[in-house]
């Protein structure tokens, strides 16, 4: 079989109009587009891999992807390529060559995330599509103190939305959950070894109850004890959540940046 030429790509995207990044034949998504996009430069069948499987409406600023050619291009040219060709809600950020044998997915070692709210009494015009809007204020140092009893490796089940690609194993562990915000903003990053489906969104719109005084932050012990999806708050709207940066084995584990808050 003849050898293809590895790629890692760094890039970003908004989520608005994809219907997540798994490529899906009739709809938009981020892995069908760079496809399509890479085999106008090499005329042949592209194999992409990404580091995750993205919901309809998340962004990124940080996902891995590997793409595999049978044509060598040099890494210059086509991330200067893809950038041109790909439309103008993706970012192509960075191009090289890969390891053999590397992948975004299996070989992804911890991922950060971050999740932007507006919070006050005004609709966020001109930031509608990257944040969930909450109109009553929250009480973050409550959910800081929610936050707390998330860090540290649990099992996860009563934080996930079950999918039929979803491993049995539910324990995960959390390096890092930040609460922090400025005036009528909050964001939340949460730096783990991996995360089951949707698991991010449902741990966010859990703190937000918290926040907003619906629950107590002492039940978020319960909650993960229970093991049981039905104890846990509702997930957050995708439009807040930013895949933010991955790392994989040999690299630094993803440490999250206080104060963050991409535009």
């Amino acid at each position: 079989m003849e050898d293809l030429h590895s790629y890692r790509l760094v890039i970003a995207y908004d989520g608005t109009e994809f219907h997540g990044w798994m490529d899906n034949q009739g709809v938009r998504t981020v892995e069908g587009i760079l496809k399509e996009s890479v085999a106008v430069l090499s005329d042949e069948t592209v194999e992409v891999a990404g580091s995750s499987r993205t919901d309809a409406g998340v962004h990124a600023r940080g996902h891995l992807v590997r793409i595999r050619l049978r044509q060598f291009i040099e890494p210059e040219t086509l991330q200067r390529s893809l950038q041109g060709i790909t439309p103008s809600d993706i970012e192509v950020i960075s191009c090289e060559i890969a390891e053999p044998g590397w992948h975004p997915r299996f070989n992804a070692i911890g991922k950060r995330y971050l999740y932007r709210i507006s919070n006050g009494p005004r609709r966020p015009l001109f930031q509608e599509r990257t944040s969930w809007w909450v109109r009553s204020k929250l009480d973050l140092e409550a959910m800081r103190s929610a936050a707390l009893q998330l860090v540290g490796s649990h099992d996860f089940s009563a934080f996930r939305t079950r999918s039929k690609d979803e491993p049995e194993d539910t324990v995960r562990c959390i390096h890092e959950l930040t609460v922090d915000g400025d005036q009528d903003r909050v964001w939340i990053q949460v730096v783990g070894d991996g995360f089951l489906y949707q698991m991010v969104r449902n741990l966010v719109g859990t703190l937000v109850e918290v926040g907003r005084g619906l629950r107590e932050a002492r039940e978020i012990s319960v909650i993960l004890e229970s093991r049981d999806r039905r104890q846990a708050g509702v997930a957050a709207p995708p439009q807040g959540l930013f895949l933010m940066e991955v790392a994989c084995e040999g690299e630094a584990m993803v440490r999250s940046q206080s104060g963050e808050f991409y535009p």
